[in-house]
């Protein structure tokens, strides 16, 4: 592999199982920016929100993204605002291949109300607000995220999206 791959989309899209599978057929390694900050914090992600903000918790985010280019090649799953931040955009545009998961919303709301304790952008928001920011969520990184040279439009990964993926990663 000569370049990374960077999974880009939406909280709750499926970057870290997509990332897993395709690291999985490529035979690399695969990185979760949250489970770095995880590690590196002994805070959930969660409770990083909660006790330091988003402010922080972006910039240690973009450190740990700007790091992975000094490692070896891989698949790396970028968080849900990963890329609307810090011109981070550009970097891993210009630092690998980048494929955005453009899922269907309903199904960003449903994966969404099942993992609350991972999402704290969420916490005690009712189903129609959780709708409600997904939908503004959207409207605001859609630009980021239409960038990418692979946009994936389907909630579970296939061969095709593997044979894509090897195609422009070799």
């Amino acid at each position: 592999m000569k370049r990374n791959l960077y999974i880009i989309g939406m909280p709750a899209s499926g970057k870290t199982t997509i990332g897993k599978w395709l690291a999985d057929k490529l035979g690399v390694g695969f990185l979760d920016i949250d489970e770095v900050i995880i590690e590196k914090t002994g805070l959930s992600i969660y409770q990083y929100f909660k006790e330091y903000g988003e402010e922080s918790f972006r910039i240690l985010e973009t450190q740990i993204l700007r790091e992975t280019d000094q490692n070896e090649k891989r698949i790396i799953s970028c968080g849900g605002g990963t890329v609307a931040h810090s011109d981070n955009m550009n970097w891993v545009l210009n630092h690998g291949l980048t494929l955005f998961l453009n899922i269907d919303q309903e199904i960003i709301l449903e994966r969404i109300q099942n993992s609350f304790d991972l999402r704290p952008m969420f916490d005690r928001l009712s189903v129609e607000d959780i709708r409600n920011k997904i939908k503004e969520i959207h409207k605001n990184r859609v630009n980021f995220f239409s960038q990418s040279k692979i946009i994936w439009n389907k909630s579970t990964p296939s061969l095709l999206l593997y044979n894509a993926v090897n195609q422009l990663i070799r």
